[in-house]
């Protein structure tokens, strides 16, 4: 079976054959799974709001709502999925914050809030820490493998 890679800012919902697979930092990732459909999805946002920028999923609040858009053609509804959110991790504690509170910790608290107010409910979660994580979601089971990687210091 091969890989369907997620790059930073990409966004996967379908049924092909393909693991879905995201390398993480600060960055978080939604994943999306069908139980009786195989459909499945993944995406992954780098950061929490765009403000003045276009919309992009590389934002928590587009990233989702594209999701909903791609689930409604579907015909299926935002509970019908099991949903996992992983990632933002604070990958440089010392640097890279914005209002006191580290990047990868606000991209979770909007992540999160953007899916509640979709209408979905979050089984899974692994956030937060100074790690980096490999994720991959197979989409005809729906069984997440996940890999902590510790960052060194230099």
């Amino acid at each position: 079976m091969d890989r369907r890679i997620i790059e930073p800012g990409g966004i996967y919902f379908g049924d092909d054959e393909d693991n879905i697979y995201t390398l993480l930092g600060s960055c978080v990732a939604v994943t999306l799974w069908h139980p009786s459909l195989k459909l499945a999805g993944m995406c992954h946002i780098i950061l929490p709001e765009q403000g003045q920028a276009k919309p992009s999923t590389r934002f928590a609040g587009c990233a989702v709502k594209t999701f909903l858009e791609m689930i409604y053609l579907s015909k299926t509804q935002p509970y019908h999925y099991e949903v996992g959110v992983y990632g933002g991790g604070n990958m440089f504690p010392t640097i890279y914050k914005a209002n006191n509170e580290l990047i990868g910790t606000r991209n979770i608290v909007e992540i999160k809030r953007h899916l509640v107010l979709g209408g979905f409910k979050i089984k899974y979660k692994d956030s937060g820490g100074q790690i980096a994580r490999k994720l991959e979601l197979d989409r005809l089971t729906g069984s997440i493998s996940l890999e902590h990687v510790k960052i060194e210091k230099v």
